[in-house]
């Protein structure tokens, strides 16, 4: 998929001082203290104007950043988890989508410090200003072990002629299992192109499904259910389908919305703001755009964490930590960290996204206008998922990645694969 045009965070160069004035009022950290990081070269870039003011807020605070370069991430990723292990390592931790194979099974060990009372006692911190739900999805058991940065929601797009055209019954789609087999039908046709654009949008459709499907405090694994087994059914229909027309990926995303129009396309997968309302406005050309989000079995709207921070549990520097935390939250509001694809935790940072995503869909993209009505439903969508979750290796990569591939290849019976990935996960929970 394309990248959007690098509009967040390009203008983000900002007076230290805004910054300065809200880490003041934090609390004070002791004299002589630290705080360690081991991120990669491009994070420290990205939050480079929050680590100069966090220097200037907390002058006594020695902040040392050692950095790795995205060809040494699977070394890094290695070492930072040795360091960890052995009880050292970065007092801070700063993850991304993939860092990390299993957040859930992390928190349960106790590698992560609860972060609830340093929270609480910080008079500079508000949670009504993020998105509560998404904030809430770093809470393991009663205590809240990470803080999501940002986050992505999922949705597909399309003309609401074209979907009456095809027979796609949008009073469906109000589940995941309605949606799914609404586009897992479209497999059925000799149609030319079904999803265009981001296809592996249901890759981890077990995480989307909303259900608990590895219980750490029990050890067991509760993937083989008759709704699974259906899901598993549909995706084997897609399943390393040819979903994209590079021609459109290079044209513009208001082309891909024109070729829904065409009929050459049939849904279109949201991507951020940019790429989805501009998708929108290539619709609204000549027809009525809809969008449709991705929901759990029963109904909730659902999203992925997609960056997140914690701290190490059995770090000196827990208050340095969740100061420079705190400080990464509030640069959200002024665009920093953000790449106008993935949203941030931070409500004022949602409106900064939207603000310039409306700009620059006007002066980047042609099309129709962008109704109300279609921007209030995304809107919401957006700042009302009700089920938040974790990218996880042990549910995505192994599962459908890994164990149940023989079955969507044909090569083996579900019944066969997981068999394999049950005992699999069994013993990945045990440990």
């Amino acid at each position: 998929m394309r990248k959007s045009k690098g509009r967040i965070g390009r203008g983000a160069a900002l007076a230290l001082g805004v910054l300065l004035l809200a880490g003041s009022t934090a609390a004070e950290a002791k004299e002589n203290e630290s705080l360690y990081l081991y991120i990669e070269d491009s994070t420290e870039e990205e939050y480079r104007v929050v680590f100069d003011a966090y220097r200037e807020a907390y002058p006594e605070v020695d902040l040392q950043i050692d950095t790795y370069s995205s060809s040494e991430y699977r070394e890094a990723r290695t070492k930072r988890n040795t360091m960890l292990m052995a009880g050292e390592g970065p007092d801070l931790l700063l993850f991304g989508i993939y860092d990390n194979d299993d957040v859930y099974k992390v928190m349960d060990s106790g590698l992560f410090a609860p972060l609830d009372e340093l929270m609480a006692a910080d008079e500079a911190y508000n949670s009504e200003g993020y998105v509560k739900n998404v904030l809430d999805a770093g809470i393991f058991g009663s205590s809240q072990y990470m803080i999501p940065l940002q986050y992505d929601v999922s949705c597909l797009i399309s003309s609401r002629e074209c979907l009456e055209e095809i027979g796609f019954d949008l009073e469906a789609c109000g589940t995941f299992e309605g949606l799914f087999s609404q586009v897992a039908a479209l497999y059925d046709t000799d149609y030319s192109y079904r999803v265009l654009g981001r296809s592996g949008t249901f890759d981890n459709f077990p995480d989307k499904m909303g259900v608990k499907l590895l219980d750490y405090e029990t050890d067991e694994v509760l993937v083989d259910t008759p709704e699974m087994k259906t899901a598993m059914e549909q995706y084997k229909k897609m399943y390393e389908e040819c979903t994209t027309d590079p021609n459109l990926e290079t044209n513009g995303f208001s082309d891909t919305g024109r070729a829904i129009c065409e009929r050459t396309a049939y849904l279109a997968a949201g991507y951020g703001m940019y790429d989805t309302l501009s998708v929108c406005r290539g619709i609204s050309e000549t027809e009525t755009p809809v969008i449709l989000p991705v929901p759990t079995l029963d109904g909730r709207n659902s999203g992925a964490i997609v960056s997140s921070a914690a701290v190490r549990a059995n770090s000196e520097n827990k208050e340095n930590a969740w100061n420079m935390i705190r400080m990464l939250l509030e640069y959200q509001a002024q665009g920093v960290g953000l790449n106008g694809v993935y949203f941030p935790v931070n409500l004022e940072g949602l409106q900064y996204v939207e603000d310039a995503a409306l700009r620059d869909v006007e002066l980047y993209e042609s099309g129709g206008e962008i109704s109300q009505e279609i921007l209030e439903d995304y809107r919401r969508l957006i700042q009302e998922p009700e089920y938040v979750y974790f990218f996880r290796g042990i549910t995505m990569t192994d599962f459908t990645g890994g164990e149940m591939v023989p079955y969507f290849t044909g090569a083996a019976t579900y019944e066969e694969c997981m068999e394999r990935y049950i005992e699999y996960a069994k013993i990945y929970v045990s440990e």
